[in-house]
């Protein structure tokens, strides 16, 4: 006697060997945890900075309000970074802050791409175009 599918999972989609509805919960997670930590980890990043330059009182900080805004250039950023400045820890604290975002919609396109679903893919890939050609026009030079 032959038996058809279990009555559960009869009108399920299945694709790779997994409900299509759990692989989008697992990407949903995936997608929460670059989220939550990129977030939480540029906030320490910044607490980190903000707390060192509190400690050598504010000796390395100059506030401008009209000029060249600083940091203007990513390699003085990892420059002073290796010198440990308080201000370009706390400046790769504020890129990580902006990257997440940038991260989120990159790790979307691969769980779209994982998921077959092309339409998503290419929107996804037009918004994550569009996010990076901003940074890269929007340098200051």
């Amino acid at each position: 006697m032959v038996e058809g599918p279990h009555p559960s999972t009869r009108d399920t989609p299945v694709t790779c060997g997994e409900p299509v509805e759990e692989r989008t919960t697992q990407i949903e997670y995936i997608v929460s945890i670059v989220l939550r930590y990129g977030v939480l980890l540029s906030f320490l990043i910044i607490l980190i900075g903000s707390l060192l330059l509190f400690l050598e009182g504010g000796r390395s900080v100059t506030v401008r309000l009209t000029g060249t805004p600083v940091p203007n250039r990513l390699d003085q950023v990892f420059a002073d970074l290796l010198a440990l400045r308080p201000r370009a820890i706390i400046d790769l604290g504020l890129m990580l802050l902006i990257a997440t975002p940038v991260l989120r919609v990159a790790v979307s396109v691969i769980a779209f791409l994982v998921e077959d679903d092309l339409v998503y893919t290419a929107i996804t890939l037009f918004v994550l175009a569009v996010l990076l050609t901003s940074f890269f026009l929007g340098a200051v030079e």
